[in-house]
């Protein structure tokens, strides 16, 4: 029995003669050299072309400018396609650039939960208020503490034109001119969104200087939107524009030498051969599924499970023992070592978007925790031709609402299946519970005999993965008290895919 060719056996062995490599071995060292490149490129710029993927997904049918602000005024659909959004809240998105506008005033309004990132997923760096740090929170995790507060979005650097001109605001400094804005509106019933739709347009977005143009909220629920990023080489035209529209990046300077390797660099022109284009499509595709990849493999990574006998993996990993502070800070830096976790930084943005202090708190009450699965009980993925049951704990501990979302392998975007509005389930919404106040719910392609209200629809032959939320995590959840039951197949189910 022969052994299957080994490509990197066949690299190492590329003959060189009298040290020099000969013509072929210089091609096809060349050819490969320019194909890793490109492919560690496209994992470590996916936060970037997936926020330009947004803002250009959204503006082809909301429009675009600082003013205009995407309202999934009834929840956002499986219609929009765009990265693990929550379909439990009502989301307004909006896009601005600090080249263009100078700084920003955000006008919050009371009750909403939101953040601001620059174009490299990194939260923008606010006051420190009482020894606190905030990064990119505004709103209910933010200085306001959802009162409402009046922010100053200004670029790296800027100072005030005179004297107190900024006392007024809270003050957050952006890296890149490219910033975007991700809120959250709260609703208290399903059947009455117009709490989550007042925050949500209350706010006001303008210059600080000069004429503001008025906020046009544009609804985007049955709009259908592509705001997902490119699997392919044309990732890197995304990724060239957004080098040239914005200022040069200061961070990372010899990831910015690789990008300049491959003809990607400030001021210069990015023409590829044809024979560069074709490896930059590879090396795209390649690196898609490398990513996917580690996101489908995470809980196996150190810290990334929340508990050690379940599946449940925590974005910015968590000590098993400790869930008051997490491993990784908001940019995916080991706290110990200041490096980049790559593994985690990659599974996170091939499947989600946004980053704040928020997002990973350690504050009870305040902002929101995570727990995502790829994976059953047994280890095995998960897949829509089979039926779950998951069961919940009593008194989930979420103190403005808990949520369970599924969302296709593929896309990361909800599952779209004919007669399910949201591939979701959550507090608000019609369960039946358990005689203890437990839930138990059934995941799969056929409705479950045990109860419909409690069943989320899925597509067989389709992968899909789920991210529980607790908005407001109380002491339960910090306490390590409250755990969620893995996905487990269904005694009925006879699948043999």
């Amino acid at each position: 029995m022969t052994s299957a060719p080994d490509r990197y056996q066949d690299l190492a062995a590329l003959p060189f003669v009298g040290g020099y490599p000969t013509e072929e071995s210089a091609q096809a060292l060349e050819d490969e050299l320019f194909f890793q490149r490109a492919a560690q490129v496209y994992l470590w710029a996916l936060p970037t072309v997936s926020a330009c993927a947004m803002r250009d997904g959204l503006g082809a049918v909301v429009g675009r400018g600082y003013q205009v602000m995407a309202v999934f005024e009834k929840r956002l659909k499986p219609r929009t396609l765009i990265t693990t959004p929550n379909c439990d809240v009502i989301y307004g998105m909006a896009f601005a650039d600090l080249g263009v506008t100078g700084p920003l005033v955000v006008e919050a309004a009371p009750g909403v939960q939101g953040l601001v990132d620059d174009f490299w997923h990194r939260p923008l760096t606010g006051p420190v208020i009482d020894g606190r740090q905030f990064l990119g929170d505004i709103g209910v995790p933010g200085p306001d503490r959802g009162e409402g507060g009046r922010y100053l979005i200004v670029p790296d650097g800027a100072e005030p034109e005179s004297a107190g001109e900024w006392d007024d605001f809270f003050v957050y400094r952006s890296r890149t001119d490219n910033i975007y804005f991700l809120l959250r509106g709260f609703f208290s019933s399903v059947d009455d969104l117009s709490p989550g739709i007042a925050a949500i347009e209350g706010i006001r977005l303008r210059p600080l200087h000069g004429d503001a143009e008025p906020m046009h909220h544009a609804h985007a629920s049955d709009t259908r939107a592509d705001a997902l990023f490119p699997r392919d080489g044309t990732f890197f035209d995304v990724l060239d524009a957004f080098v040239q529209a914005d200022r040069v990046d200061q961070v990372d300077p010899y990831m910015h030498g690789v990008l300049a390797s491959l003809g990607i660099r400030k001021g210069g022109l990015f023409a590829p051969t044809r024979r560069q284009r074709e490896l930059l499509d590879l090396a795209a595709r390649t690196g898609w599924k490398t990513a996917k990849t580690l996101a489908s493999r995470y809980d196996r990574e150190p810290g990334a499970r929340w508990w050690a006998d379940r599946q449940w993996i925590a974005h910015a990993k968590t000590a098993q023992d400790d869930f008051f502070h997490t491993l990784l800070d908001e940019e995916f830096r080991d706290r110990a070592t200041g490096h980049t976790d790559v593994n985690a930084k990659a599974h996170m943005f091939v499947n989600h978007y946004s980053m704040s202090t928020g997002m990973i708190t350690s504050v009870v009450g305040s902002g929101a925790k995570y727990a995502g699965a790829y994976r059953d009980h047994d280890g095995d993925l998960l897949t829509g031709e089979h039926t779950y049951r998951i069961d919940l704990p009593a008194d989930p501990p979420a103190r403005l609402f808990w949520s369970l979302t599924l969302y296709d392998a593929e896309t990361a975007a909800q599952i779209d299946v004919r007669g399910q509005t949201f591939s979701s389930l959550n507090g608000m919404d019609d369960i039946a519970p358990n005689p203890d106040g437990s839930v138990t719910l059934r995941i799969g392609p056929e409705r479950h005999p045990a109860g419909a209200p409690n069943w989320i629809r899925t597509v067989p032959g389709r992968g899909w993965f789920a991210v529980i939320r607790w908005y407001g995590p109380e002491q339960a959840f910090f306490d390590r008290r409250y755990k969620p039951g893995d996905f487990v197949k269904d005694a009925g189910d006879h699948s043999n895919a």
